[in-house]
């Protein structure tokens, strides 16, 4: 079942794209372990974990910032970290998927927070949190509010992300949305806290916090609708948004019906998260000037997507625009979805770097004029070396360059477009080059896969590929496969 329409989504998705959006809230680093159980300690009643690998990803605010850069959104952020081991990490992390940090700022009264969480087999298996929930002195707000002013004209929203570790308990918090009235602001409140938010164009509570803040049992649909009403009421927003888990979502807007949607999830291995996926989609539609029913609907599939990974997870345009793809009939997928320029494969790869579960990522080029069986083995044994295949090809003139001014036989649009529709392949970068030298550098792959007509001595890349940590793997040919020997038979 589809809530929008694919296309509409595809146009709604196009007007994010560049959009510019202040996130201000917590800020705090997620510690991920992950690893395996067989057995338990026998020195208490506990697993015992094997692990695996660890990771780390932007939390708190700074995954509603994660969720916004994967829609497409330029994105700032605006609050404070320790001076401490755990904030460089964040902000470094934040750097390099180009989120603006000028707005974080650094203090040694305010240790950053750090959650660790230990999943084994892919369930939670415990959570320890390293954090010293402080209020923000004025000073500092003081300094955080001058950065707004002098910077509030640079964005079309302002997201507000509060997990009550301090920095949105003063009353500063009116003071910040008086900056940038005039422009979309959208909360993600506690309810200790709501009245801080008054004026904000759309909050959004999940059902504990709204019969939290509301004192109305909104299990039910007639305590839902009082705890809707009694929220608008008291806070004079535009409209209060209510996320229900398996219920789906509720709107509530002054003099209108209450509008509900449905929850897509068919299976839920995670809700990390859900709530700042929600919070971000509703934020960056209404950057883009989305009617609230059609952006709240947009919302429900994105929440579909992140709760069926496990971490706090984020969901890309790609992902959001595929799980619609994957339920309409008679609609087949573009490979054209596939085809990325080399910055936007570099920004996508470090995203995913970035996530709970970082996958292997694997590099394979070559000219790929006519495509035949021997190009297929190579491909599908590059994919069998990881977890994610990314494929670059000559462009036209480095092909010229390369075979001859009679190659290639079909150009780079439709050598990339073929390339992108087999299942095996996850993205195609198109590169001017000779070589793939400059593209495997801004890539830094796992793995480089290459034809077993080289020897990994005689490869230009090795070197480089070894540098940062990555591995030549050599394919088997089949013989008398080749475009020069199709040509040749032709």
């Amino acid at each position: 079942m589809n809530l929008i329409d694919y296309e509409e989504a595809q146009a709604i998705g196009s007007a994010f794209q560049g959009k510019r959006i202040l996130v201000v809230g917590d800020l705090m680093l997620d510690y991920w372990v992950w690893g395996s159980v067989s057995r338990i300690s026998p020195e208490a009643p506990v697993p015992v974990v094997d692990i695996a690998h660890h990771s780390y990803t932007p939390g708190g605010a700074a995954n509603v910032v994660a969720n916004l850069k994967a829609l497409g959104a330029e994105v700032d952020l605006l609050g404070v970290v320790g001076a401490d081991d755990v904030g460089r990490r964040l902000r470094l992390m934040l750097n390099r998927q180009n989120i603006g940090t000028q707005g974080i700022f650094v203090h040694e009264d305010y240790p950053t927070i750090l959650k660790t969480r230990i999943i084994a087999n892919n369930q939670q298996v415990v959570r320890a949190d390293l954090e010293t929930k402080r209020e923000v002195k004025d000073y500092l707000w003081q300094k955080m509010l001058r950065w707004a002013q002098e910077n509030r004209d640079r964005y079309q929203a302002l997201a507000i992300s509060d997990y009550d570790k301090g920095l949105l308990w003063g009353e500063h918090v009116q003071e910040l949305i008086s900056i940038f009235a005039g422009i979309p602001i959208i909360a993600g409140p506690k309810p200790v806290n709501l009245e801080r938010f008054r004026g904000c164009q759309l909050i959004t509570l999940n059902a504990k916090e709204a019969k939290a803040a509301s004192g109305y049992d909104t299990a039910t649909q007639p305590g839902l609708e009082e705890a809707g009403r009694s929220l608008l009421g008291e806070l004079e927003p535009g409209s209060v948004l209510v996320t229900l888990g398996e219920r789906g979502m509720a709107l509530f807007r002054s003099q209108q019906p209450t509008l509900k949607v449905p929850a897509l999830a068919s299976q839920v291995y995670d809700v990390s998260g859900a709530g700042d996926t929600v919070l971000s989609v509703m934020t960056i539609c209404a950057a883009s000037g989305v009617p609230l029913d059609r952006a709240m609907r947009l919302a429900s599939h994105a929440a579909a997507v992140v709760v069926r990974k496990v971490g706090t997870a984020t969901v890309s345009l790609e992902e959001l625009l595929d799980s619609l793809q994957s339920k309409k009939p008679n609609l087949s997928l573009s490979p054209q979805r596939k085809i990325l320029s080399r910055s936007e494969a570099r920004e996508r790869i470090e995203r995913l770097r970035q996530s709970p579960q970082p996958p292997k990522v694997v590099f394979t080029n070559g000219c790929f004029d006519i495509l035949h069986v021997g190009h297929l083995h190579t491909l599908l044994s590059a994919k069998a070396e990881g977890d994610l295949l990314v494929v670059g090809i000559n462009s036209d003139d480095s092909v010229r360059a390369l075979k001859g001014p009679s190659r290639p036989i079909n150009p780079q649009g439709e050598r990339a477009e073929m390339l992108a529709a087999l299942e095996c392949v996850d993205m195609v970068v198109i590169f001017p080059e000779e070589t793939p030298l400059e593209l495997l550098a801004a890539l830094r792959p796992d793995v480089h896969v290459k034809g077993g007509d080289y020897r990994e001595e005689d490869l230009p890349e090795a070197d480089l590929v070894r540098s940062f940590g990555g591995k030549i793997v050599l394919t088997r040919l089949i013989p008398g496969r080749s475009t020069s020997a199709i040509v040749l038979k032709m």
